[in-house]
């Protein structure tokens, strides 16, 4: 996400003639190719910059390796990447050091009693269950003694609150993801931009603007989880929420979370990963190169259709996000510009004596540069937010059947492996207790066959079972011991330990499969129905207000 499209508060040179008045603009170009290329919404846990990741795909991949230090868990789960993708060169974010400058001190609050006042989304029809919501942010020491930003999460049930980090988030529901890789895990916000760390590199993590956003998208993440039956109810989100747990850390390295049986999303039991099968050690890692050309019946009938369904569905969200971007931007420039001129027009009024319809006329440019700025704001918080949401839960629910379809390859690459075995057992015994076919003929009858091609198949069959049997007696007794060894090995692997895991797998493959797609379908409407409501919101509450507020101060 580019947050430098948010304000230029930050930038000193904003309404001059200075070269840097309108930001970095490769840099803003850049970061919007980021955002269409990349399409992928999370980074590793420690960095801070967003670059194009795909950090659910590589858990499901098995490709996941979560690493804590010796202090009890100084980072928070760290994914690898998958193949192809650019090393991370992001910041930490929770971590900052707000002691490299002071002027760093003067764009944030110490604490809740100085923070300005900001928006925060009213509890919709869908929320008014929720019992978990974040209310305001604090500035503690954190374990390190380094000064981080606390989420103040607030139970209205118990009266309780809870302080997490920005960084607790995403472990949150990196664990998630991996203890239900059949769900869906609702997005949170991501880190921050290169382009915004480029135009103000002291201070670019204790912006204000970049907070507030955090608070209303964790608040969404949070009352998905509320209301979901499974996730609300999970052992991992009832730690997080407890009010007795003051570091989340600590919680890392004891159950539930040590109770993975694998690292790897590909060699443990997709209905329960922390339930340790000793089949599962036998699973093969199929080679990611075989997906490009995988393809069956289930796949093609059902979740290529839903995969198709998403891209579309993403491709439109990325235009119309894009087309926010710009217009938010054409609406920020103009309201610089209307500023100027109701200066020029104060100016004006003050040469002429006061005149007073220049100062009236001056008076309604300055209503319309507050309608334009509340109409930059209800774009951002009522419009691109939510598409911000959109995008990352279809890039979720793609990686979701990206998951499933790896699965479904690895059972077929299985059994494969499996037929394989099969066949080298069938031909081993065969070797050993091979016996001449004959055409059922009565042996004491002397009458000759009258047909001479029977008779020229039988003598072929002798001679083929004869030779046969030449190169089976020719076995030494050696060989004949390598031999029955082998059909022993084989047997015991393939009825002992690979037959039991197939069975298993296939288990896990039909249980995903089901799941998968009454997920994916369940939140595809859902997000149709929040796209129906972006509708409504952008006629009535965004442009449908503004163009009324205009109509009524040109009216007076």
């Amino acid at each position: 996400m580019d947050y430098h499209d948010f304000s230029d508060d930050n930038n000193p040179f904003v309404g001059s003639n200075h070269f840097y008045s309108n930001g970095f603009v490769d840099m803003d170009m850049e970061s919007d190719a980021m955002a269409h290329d990349g399409l992928h919404p999370e980074s590793s846990d420690n960095d801070d910059i967003v670059e194009s990741d795909n950090e659910d795909n590589n858990r499901r991949c098995g490709r996941d390796n979560h690493k804590n230090d010796d202090n009890g868990g100084d980072k928070d789960t760290r994914d690898n990447k998958q193949e192809g993708n650019e090393e991370n060169n992001d910041f930490d974010d929770d971590e900052a050091d707000y002691s490299v400058m002071d002027t760093t001190y003067d764009s944030i609050p110490y604490s809740v009693s100085e923070q300005p006042t900001f928006y925060v989304p009213t509890m919709t029809k869908c929320d008014t269950n929720a019992q978990f919501q974040i209310s305001t942010f604090e500035i503690l020491k954190d374990y390190k003694g380094t000064r981080t930003i606390y989420y103040k999460i607030e139970n209205s049930a118990a009266n309780t609150h809870i302080l997490r980090r920005y960084n607790d988030f995403r472990s949150l529901r990196s664990y998630l993801s991996k203890f239900y890789p059949y769900l869906f895990i609702p997005p949170i916000p991501e880190k921050h931009s290169l382009s915004r760390f480029l135009k103000n590199p002291f201070n670019y993590k204790s912006d204000m603007s970049i907070i507030e956003l955090r608070i209303r998208l964790l608040n969404y993440f949070l009352m998905k989880i509320n209301n979901h039956p499974t996730l609300s109810t999970s052992p991992i989100v009832v730690k997080f929420l407890d009010p007795l747990i003051n570091n989340w850390n600590s919680c890392l390295n004891s159950p539930p979370f040590t109770n993975l049986s694998s690292n790897s999303f590909l060699l443990v039991s997709t209905r329960n990963p922390t339930k340790p099968s000793p089949y599962f050690s036998y699973l093969p890692i199929p080679p990611l190169t075989l997906l490009k050309t995988f393809s069956t019946r289930l796949n093609s009938q059902v979740f290529q259709k839903l995969e198709n369904q998403l891209k579309i569905f993403l491709k439109i969200i990325v235009n119309l996000e894009t087309k926010m971007k710009n217009l938010i931007k054409t609406l920020n420039a103009l309201r610089v510009n209307l500023v100027e001129f109701g200066a020029v027009l104060n100016i004006f009024s003050i040469m002429e004596n006061q005149n007073y319809n220049i100062e009236k006329f001056g008076n309604k440019i300055d209503l319309n540069f507050l309608n334009i700025e509340i109409l930059s704001t209800n774009l951002s918080i009522k419009i691109k937010e939510p598409l911000i949401i959109m995008k990352n839960s279809v890039i979720y629910l793609l990686q979701m059947l990206h998951f499933r379809k790896l699965k479904e390859l690895q059972f077929v690459y299985f059994q494969n492996i499996i037929q394989k075995k099969q066949s080298r057992l069938k031909s081993l015994v065969n070797s050993i207790n091979t016996q001449p076919i004959l055409p059922a003929l009565d042996p004491n009858s002397s009458e000759p066959i009258s047909s001479p091609s029977l008779n020229l198949a039988i003598e072929n069959m002798k001679l083929k079972n004869k030779s046969h049997q030449i190169t089976v007696e020719n076995l030494s007794n050696e060989s004949k011991q390598q031999i029955l060894s082998e059909i022993k090995t084989l047997n015991n692997e393939l009825n002992s330990n690979l037959v039991p895991c197939f069975k298993f797998l296939l288990d896990d493959v039909q249980f995903l499969s089901v799941q998968v797609e009454k997920n994916t379908k369940h939140e595809l409407k859902h997000l149709l129905q929040m796209m129906s409501t972006l509708q409504q919101n952008w006629k009535s509450n965004v442009w449908g207000e503004y163009f009324a507020s205009c109509l009524d101060v040109w009216k007076k």
